[in-house]
């Protein structure tokens, strides 16, 4: 018989060793697929959380740019009427100018605040991908070791001689035949039946 010690699977009396491989081939797959479904369906709720992670995030570093782009315009558009405002009003230097000139100048410190917090949501976005690539690649990895562990063509095979026990063997019906037998003229035995 053939034997199969990673399915714990021998062949039938009579199975040729193709036929045990065909049969093993099966069992196998159909272990393959149920196992494969199974660690696929362990690997998904981590795959979708950090989808619903990289989301939020992505949606964070667009409010954040968003932010940072009307943070500017409103600069330069404050910075600009200060400026005209200077330059074209009655005289150069007044309190309004003065109060205009530091409500620009301070909405110039919050544009770096602004980008920083942007920058901050874009490293947000890339260590969450790289989260997300990583578990992909750990389940394409986890899925191609068990593909091979489960592969027919991998599977060893021992032969194993099964030697006949005193206790297997029955005799059912016990018989004894008697052909009667001549000799011919030229010496050889003929039958006389």
């Amino acid at each position: 018989l053939y034997w199969c010690d990673s399915l714990k699977l021998a062949s039938n009396p009579g199975e040729s060793e193709g036929e045990f491989r065909a049969r093993l081939g099966l069992r196998l797959r159909e272990t393959r697929d149920a196992q494969l479904e199974s660690l696929q369906a362990s690997y998904a709720p981590k795959l979708a959380a950090l989808q619903q992670r990289l989301q939020n995030a992505q949606g964070r570093a667009a409010r954040e740019h968003s932010q940072a782009t009307q943070q500017t315009l409103q600069t330069i558009v404050s910075v600009g009427s200060t400026l005209l405002g200077a330059f074209l009003g009655r005289r150069a230097v007044t309190t309004t100018t003065v109060g205009r000139a530091a409500t620009a100048l301070r909405s110039a410190t919050r544009i770096g605040e602004q980008r920083q917090d942007a920058a901050q949501a874009d490293e947000s976005v890339a260590s969450v991908q790289q989260a997300q690539q990583q578990l992909q690649s750990d389940c394409a990895a986890a899925l191609e070791a068990l593909k091979a562990r489960l592969d027919p063509a991998a599977v060893t095979l021992v032969q194993v001689q099964v030697a006949a026990r005193k206790s297997d063997i029955a005799v059912a019906e016990l018989a004894v035949a008697w052909a009667p037998w001549r000799s011919g003229a030229d010496g050889f035995p003929t039958p006389a039946y």
